[in-house]
């Protein structure tokens, strides 16, 4: 017994460091020195008087309301009580990466923005002037071109859905002006919404990123670029082990749109989205609360005779959709014009569906701040499940089961009016169904179907009393 013990135990003890060793963060060197070379340092410079590029806000950060939280492009101050003669110009420092061996470089739209003249430096120490070849506010994405008369050193944009919290990344840049720094860490977060951007999908990285990085790559360990390092949350004023990257699913069609038209044109789907209930969930039959439920559909768009009230998408171009705000995204990642396939649930069963984006109709005024959607009602006596938003010429129905269903009410009719009253939202139809209820009166609704090709197929009558 003792000869066998004693080579388990010597098995034991030298197994131990080979378990420890596996435990150890990987190596970045051959990962650094293969993509330092694409990775470039950018100078913008403003006239005096104009102050330096800033974000397109009107506060000069980088969004939100929260004062810890900056934009990484660096902007030098003077020293307090310094008395100096006025400078020609004032220069942004941030950086960027080849993308394209073309010369396009891909940076962060406040990098650059009111910038007079830009100037990229490479890890080499070779410096062109560069042309703004298009800005993208709404992402803060801006691509530069530089003319070297030879192709450039690139890196390939990754895929950011495969993204997982806890995988290794390694962060490039030009922190405080110290080109070519390279800092490691960990995806901490992913989809973060930090009130930057109009499209925020943030990957949260510990990798230490400064004042200067804003522009900069994130790599996975396979060398590709996942995100674009754009912001920290920094009470301190420099990294805290909180930064965020735009992920390449939005990068990488702002930038190839950048790059080919100036311009990034994105596609418009033209649904009203709300959130799945758990009670929409169980009257739709529904797996889980994933997916967009559809509100309304607006007429002319993609969605027309695809979508209806009553509707849930769940996935659009191979990407599955949690919630309204994700697919928000998604569809602002896919260009104008592009056809993609969608999934959704429609009377009970998945289904799917070929469908092309078009560009967005021209709002009024993007000024004006708009409020929530107000969320769907559930009405569960009467067996309703009403749309929150608003649908031209009444109120949709998202769900229809017990005394709805027997009067022949289904999911997509739109109810015009309660007891000869004209109804426009789900709250008219709530508060009126409460009145008649209360009185003992059944509640005598006119309903019609789901538009088609943009007609009504006709109107009807039906009489509702609720479950005692």
């Amino acid at each position: 017994m003792k000869l066998i013990a004693r080579p388990l135990c010597a098995l034991v003890l030298l197994a131990a460091p080979a378990a420890r060793a596996a435990d150890l963060p990987p190596s970045f060197v051959n990962l650094a020195a293969r993509v330092l070379p694409a990775v470039v340092s950018i100078a913008a410079m403003a006239p005096t008087g104009q102050g330096a590029p800033q974000p397109d806000n009107d506060d000069g950060d980088d969004g939100g309301d929260n004062s810890a939280l900056h934009p990484t492009a660096d902007t030098p101050d003077n020293a307090a009580g310094t008395v100096l003669p006025p400078p020609k110009s004032i220069e942004s420092l941030g950086s960027g990466f080849v993308f394209d061996p073309a010369g396009y470089i891909l940076t962060n739209n406040h990098v650059v923005n009111g910038a007079s003249a830009v100037t990229v430096t490479f890890a080499d120490g070779t410096v062109y002037p560069a042309t703004i070849a298009g800005r993208d506010k709404d992402a803060d994405l801006a691509v530069l071109k530089v003319d070297a008369g030879h192709p450039l050193p690139f890196v390939p944009f990754g895929d950011s859905g495969k993204a997982r919290v806890g995988d290794w990344v390694l962060a490039v840049g030009n922190p405080f002006g110290l080109p070519g720094s390279s800092t490691a860490g960990i995806v901490s977060a992913l989809h973060r919404d930090i009130a930057d951007t109009a499209f925020d999908d943030f990957i949260q990285t510990d990798a230490a990123i400064n004042r200067g990085n804003s522009g900069g790559p994130l790599f996975d360990m396979a060398g590709e670029v996942i995100g674009v390092n754009s912001a920290i949350y920094a009470p301190s004023g420099s990294s805290d082990g909180v930064g965020f990257a735009i992920p390449s699913a939005m990068a990488e069609p702002v930038a190839e749109a950048l790059a080919h038209t100036g311009a990034m044109n994105r596609g418009w789907l033209g649904v009203a989205m709300e959130e799945v209930t758990p009670g929409v969930q169980k009257s739709l039959g529904l797996p889980d609360t994933s997916g967009a439920l559809i509100g309304a559909v607006s007429p002319g768009s993609p969605a027309v005779g695809r979508l209806q009230p009553g509707d849930v998408v769940l996935a659009l171009a191979g990407v599955d959709v949690a919630n309204p705000r994700a697919l928000q995204i998604r569809t602002a990642e896919i260009p104008a014009g592009q056809t993609v396939q969608m999934k959704y649930w429609h009377n009970g069963a998945a289904a799917a569906a070929s469908l092309t984006l078009a560009p967005p109709p021209r709002a009024l005024d993007e000024t004006i701040p708009q409020p929530p959607p107000p969320g769907p009602v559930n009405l569960a006596a009467f067996g309703l499940g009403l749309a929150g938003a608003p649908a031209e010429g009444g109120v949709a129905v998202v769900s229809a089961t017990g005394p709805a269903a027997q009067a022949g009410i289904a999911a997509g009719d739109l109810i015009e009016q309660v007891d000869g009253e004209g109804v426009a939202t789900a709250q008219d139809v709530q508060n009126r169904l409460k009145v008649l209820a209360q009185a003992g009166n059944p509640a005598v609704l006119l309903v019609s179907g789901p538009l088609v090709d943009g007609t009504n197929p006709g109107a009807r009558w039906v009489s509702l009393l609720p479950v005692s």
